[in-house]
């Protein structure tokens, strides 16, 4: 389990950091553990009355936590301040096209980003027709190939609350985490594996 926020120092938090523009999943949890009710708090600040009604923070977390693992490589920053002050670029530019896209007024195709995420979060609804069953099955088939690419703990955790449909408690009591814990490696896995789907699909690139 990462340490918690307030017990990785600057230097900590710098080796976590590179060790996570290498591609350390645990390390990266150490560093979103470190900063994420930071970014939290960003997202409440940001949101506003008329996006809340249709978004939920967790969405918000969830894009930016995406676009930031596509980015990672390249931030340079060593320290929580830098990193908090980055990924609050990234929440912006979301909010501001969320902003856009509500108020648009009219229908547009979702983004490849909310496309992906859809597919990660349907998979234990009930099919309503049979080629939605097949359609179903194509998509439980990529994203179990998926998840033999994630980080054990992320692949776990979508196993948890995707194939076995178990709540919050019941995933953190399994994982003998706090469920806040849980809620956050939930968040964090789910962007890991939306990213992980877009690579096996091709679309990395618009």
């Amino acid at each position: 389990m990462p340490p918690p926020a307030e017990d990785l120092d600057l230097t900590a938090f710098g080796h976590a950091l590179d060790r996570a523009r290498a591609g350390d999943g645990a390390a990266l949890d150490e560093v979103l553990a470190a900063t994420e009710a930071r970014l939290r708090r960003v997202v409440d600040r940001r949101l506003g009355a008329r996006l809340r009604t249709s978004l939920r923070r967790s969405d918000i977390l969830q894009n930016a936590y995406l676009a930031m693992l596509d980015a990672l490589p390249r931030f340079e920053g060593r320290t929580p301040d830098a990193f908090v002050a980055w990924v609050s670029q990234i929440i912006e530019h979301d909010i501001q096209r969320q902003h856009r896209w509500f108020g648009a007024r009219k229908r547009r195709a979702p983004s490849r980003t909310s496309q992906r995420n859809a597919l990660a979060r349907i998979l234990h609804d009930t099919p309503p027709t049979p080629s939605a069953e097949v359609a179903q099955d194509e998509r439980q088939t990529l994203v179990r190939a998926a998840l033999q690419k994630l980080e054990p703990d992320h692949a776990r955790i979508i196993e948890l609350a995707v194939f076995e449909g178990l709540s919050h408690r019941e995933i953190a009591d399994r994982l003998q985490r706090s469920e806040g814990a849980s809620r956050m490696l939930l968040q964090r896995a789910r962007a890991a594996l939306a990213l992980e789907l877009e690579r096996l699909t091709g679309d990395g690139e618009d």
